[in-house]
């Protein structure tokens, strides 16, 4: 709830009519039973992960702060995350450290918030962490059992909640569904990693988990090997779990032997002791992407991969 007295959302397009439109709404949006340190909320939960709350409407503004009704039996402590809607993958992360006693711990973010609804999920909850909630409708309680692929509904209502400046009192928010205009994003090296990557075994190099656009991935395999019949490299792509996308030395160069070669999806190069891959394909992701290599050069092989993409935020 955006206070008791809801905003006038029979006109979100042109505004409330109850409500200075020019001026920003700095309100608290809640829904739970009023519980203030240092009472025990009537529910609680350790060890909890992939539980959430979503707020539907109203949510474009400035977000101050998150906050959560925690406690903790030793010292730790407990990240939620946060994106427009379930089944999306994290748009920001916020970190909470309880102390001993039940209490509301602030997260500061202090970012615009351009969406009309936020769900907000416990993403990491050690068992020395503890966070409320209660039964009482109305709820709005969702929990997965996918690591956040899909998400069902809960008869709970989890003590989170979020201080806001400059709430609008209606207009039209991007909603991250149906958009003619570009949504906010930002670009950068999303994830980076080197595994030893074995003889003609599919292998995990690194992963970004997120919602956006991939802009470039790479593969640097720490070996000269020249392709052959029987040697070759390949740089596949996973998204939100769907079947793999897939390039190789062979699709690049369009050769089973050529050490260098390029096509519209990228390049392949072999240069002082390296193997490169590079591929520039625009890859939308809603949750997660994921980067695998594969090589038969006969030895087990040191391998970086990284993974550059506009992120939504």
């Amino acid at each position: 709830m955006s206070t008791k007295d809801h905003p006038d959302w029979w006109r979100p397009v042109g505004g409330s009519n109850a409500q200075d439109s020019t001026l920003e709404r700095r309100s608290l949006i809640w829904n739970d039973n009023d519980v203030e340190a240092p009472d025990a909320p009537p529910e609680s939960y350790t060890n909890e992960e992939y539980k959430g709350k979503f707020f539907t409407r109203g949510c474009r503004g400035m977000i101050e702060q998150i906050q959560l009704y925690c406690r903790h039996t030793a010292a730790g402590g407990i990240i939620l995350h946060y994106s427009p809607h379930p089944g999306l993958g994290p748009f920001g992360a916020a970190l909470f450290a309880p102390g001993a006693n039940w209490a509301w711990v602030n997260a500061n973010i202090q970012e615009m918030w351009d969406y009309d609804s936020l769900f907000i999920w416990v993403a990491e909850c050690p068992a020395n962490q503890i966070w409320g909630y209660d039964t009482e409708q109305p709820y709005d309680g969702h929990e997965s059992g996918d690591a956040g692929a899909t998400w069902a509904d809960m008869a709970i209502r989890p003590f989170i909640r979020v201080v806001y400046t400059g709430e609008t009192p209606g207009d039209i928010p991007v909603s991250g569904i149906i958009n003619n205009i570009e949504i906010p994003n930002s670009a950068g090296e999303r994830a980076t990693a080197t595994v030893a990557v074995p003889n003609n075994v599919f292998t995990e190099v690194c992963h970004f988990n997120g919602a956006g656009t991939m802009l470039q991935a790479m593969l640097d395999f720490d070996t000269a090997v020249v392709p052959a019949a029987g040697v070759s490299y390949e740089l596949w792509v996973a998204c939100d779990g769907a079947d793999e996308m897939i390039w190789g030395n062979r699709q690049i160069t369009q050769s089973l032997v050529a050490t260098t070669g390029r096509c519209s999806c990228g390049e392949f190069i072999q240069y002082e002791g390296h193997t490169y891959i590079y591929i520039r394909v625009p890859v939308k992701f809603k949750r997660i992407i994921t980067l695998y290599a594969l090589q038969t050069s006969g030895a087990a092989v040191d391998t970086l991969g990284r993974i550059y993409a506009n992120a939504l935020s």
